[in-house]
């Protein structure tokens, strides 16, 4: 008698174990399909991107896709750059040999950049001495990744093109 009771109560956990498993089934998922669709309607209001797109810029370029051009004085073997006055109150500059750009051979505007890239010495050397003159002594000796962020946005404005993926100042000290 006694194993037909426990079989009983097992019985009738076993069911109960069921509906309770169903009913939590079909209240849950529906909550987390909306849950979810809110959160793709918040994401599109706020232009954000689930999946990387293939034109991302920041997309890692393959080192056999880029070509890198070499900038340098005219003038001088060196340039010295006054840096923004700082905190300790002296003068400080940077020096640097010259400036490679790195540029995308498989961007839609790679012909056309190019061609005219390397005929703009003066104006690249221009453009990264009026980055680098912005930052002090202290701020780019503990940030020199965003002065190079800052020097591939001010590149690929001037040259108005995404095709820009490496600005590197090469031979780049501070006194």
């Amino acid at each position: 008698m006694k194993k037909n009771i426990f079989t009983i109560i097992i019985m009738a956990l076993s069911c109960i174990n069921v509906i309770l498993t169903a009913v939590v089934v079909f209240t849950m998922v529906p909550a987390m399909n909306r849950t979810n669709n809110l959160v793709s309607q918040i994401s599109q209001m706020v232009d954000l991107e689930l999946e990387a797109s293939e034109k991302d810029k920041n997309a890692v370029v393959s080192v056999y896709d880029t070509e890198p051009h070499v900038f340098k004085s005219t003038t001088e073997k060196t340039i010295t750059i006054n840096l923004a006055a700082g905190e300790d109150g002296k003068q400080h500059y940077a020096v640097f040999d010259s400036v490679t750009i790195t540029v995308n051979k498989k961007a839609d505007d790679y012909k056309e950049l190019a061609a005219i890239i390397d005929t703009r010495n003066s104006e690249v050397m221009k453009k990264i001495s009026e980055v680098v003159r912005v930052y002090d002594y202290e701020t780019i000796l503990v940030n020199q990744g965003q002065l190079t962020n800052d020097c591939i946005k001010k590149m690929q404005e001037y040259f108005e093109t995404e095709a820009i993926t490496d600005v590197s100042i090469d031979g780049l000290i501070f006194q």
